[in-house]
């Protein structure tokens, strides 16, 4: 069974000297390729460092989250672009829409995602979209624009009247393993009804658990270890009702063409 994991933070400092361990861990679960997300501009020099100290399971993505929008500098864009054009395996995000978080200003927002858009085009990079509270908006941005390159919804929460649409528009969609919390139910049951060929997983560490029952034995505290992707694995295979390394699979082809490239990753006999 091949695992990959859509969506990580894995330059966090929370990490720290454990990194090197927790990438191996992360192999040993049977993850074989996982994307590190990066969030502003201060982050982005380490999310290229590590991961070309792992170039056999990671990748970066770089991005402005809308949080870190209004800290941006005027030279954002250009180092941006350097980044991106660092490395082959390089794709965009983590960027997108937030009303959650106050103060928001949505007009520069839409801005800095439009920026986003513009370079995906360009450079026909893939996307990782940031959505909380503003799925209105984001979607008048998605029908707005000219057609993008594959992009994923992370850690997807919408509402499940958009999903068609989304869908039509070219959406990925992930699933994190703090869907698995009680009282995320509502949105763990979103996932029955997206499309099989359109689900990915990811594990947002060292952020976003899943309940203490669902982590596995790589676990410590302080943060949340990436090999507990697999139970977000089960719980989409229990959801879709297949088995779960039929499910690891489909999720694998899925991440390969969100990305637009095959992985490395070999089978396994496990499942």
């Amino acid at each position: 069974m091949r695992l990959a994991d859509a969506h990580n933070h894995l330059q966090d400092r929370r990490f720290g000297n454990d990194l090197a361990r927790v990438v191996k861990e992360m192999q040993q679960a049977g993850i074989q390729h996982a994307v590190v997300n990066g969030t502003r501009e201060s982050d982005w020099p380490s999310v290229l460092e590590v991961c070309r100290h792992h170039p056999e399971i990671l990748s970066p993505a770089l991005g402005l989250h809308p949080w870190h929008a209004s800290s941006r500098s005027s030279t954002w864009v250009e180092q941006l672009r350097l980044g991106l054009a660092s490395t082959s395996d390089s794709t965009l995000g983590e960027c997108g829409l937030d009303l959650w978080r106050e103060p928001a200003d949505l007009a520069d927002q839409i801005k800095v995602l439009a920026i986003h858009f513009e370079l995906a085009r360009e450079l026909g990079k893939s996307l990782t979209l940031h959505c909380l509270k503003a799925w209105q908006p984001l979607m008048d941005c998605l029908r707005s624009t000219a057609p993008l390159p594959p992009f994923l919804l992370h850690s997807f929460s919408g509402p499940p009247a958009m999903m068609a649409a989304l869908v039509k528009l070219g959406a990925y969609f992930s699933l994190s393993g703090y869907f698995l919390m009680e009282r995320k139910t509502k949105a763990l049951q979103v996932f029955a009804d997206i499309p099989m060929d359109r689900i990915l997983v990811e594990s947002d560490a060292p952020d976003m658990a899943p309940p203490m029952s669902f982590r596995g034995a790589y676990h410590r505290d302080g943060y949340h270890h990436p090999a507990d992707l697999i139970s977000c694995v089960e719980a989409l295979a229990t959801l879709k009702q297949i088995p779960v390394g039929e499910c690891a699979e489909i999720c694998w082809q899925n991440t390969q063409r969100w990305l637009g490239r095959e992985l490395t990753g070999r089978r396994s006999s496990v499942s």
